[in-house]
């Protein structure tokens, strides 16, 4: 896989620095990935599509191994996370073949509980980092507190 991505990057230098960044954060870019999806294929397609975003842009990265490529890396797998739960809450539709069988009052409360849902997700999207992703994934993923 290693060899993909760096098929994106063409300068050698930056050829060397992603190497050493692969291997050392996938492990922990997986877990942060898996705690926010709590599903394994996800979270490997998180980190995948992550490292291909880190391969376009690795001008943006000076030492592959410090604390500032560390919280880069780390935000850029937890920004992929949720804008992969974002695009598979997007993709909930109830099926045209299915909509006759619902009855009018529970297609109605179904409705009222969706738009909810996203007057809920843009208030929280609206509010500083430290709190929007800690209210999300509490509220909108109903995650637990620890």
């Amino acid at each position: 896989m290693l060899i993909f991505y760096m098929s994106f990057i063409d300068d050698e230098k930056d050829k060397s620095k992603f190497e050493i960044i692969y291997y050392e954060y996938r492990k922990r870019m997986y877990d942060v990935a898996y705690s926010i999806l709590n599903n394994k294929e996800d979270a490997e397609d998180t980190v995948h599509n992550t490292f291909i975003s880190i391969a376009r842009n690795m001008k943006a990265i000076d030492e592959p191994i410090s604390v500032k490529t560390l919280s880069y890396i780390l935000k850029a797998t937890k920004n992929t996370a949720l804008n992969l739960i974002n695009k598979n809450k997007r993709e909930m539709v109830i099926s045209i073949d299915n909509i006759e069988d619902i009855p009018d009052k529970e297609f109605m409360e179904r409705l009222h509980i969706q738009l909810e849902l996203n007057n809920l997700i843009n208030a929280i999207m609206g509010l500083d980092d430290k709190y929007k992703d800690v209210l999300y994934l509490l509220f909108v993923m109903g995650m637990t507190i620890n």
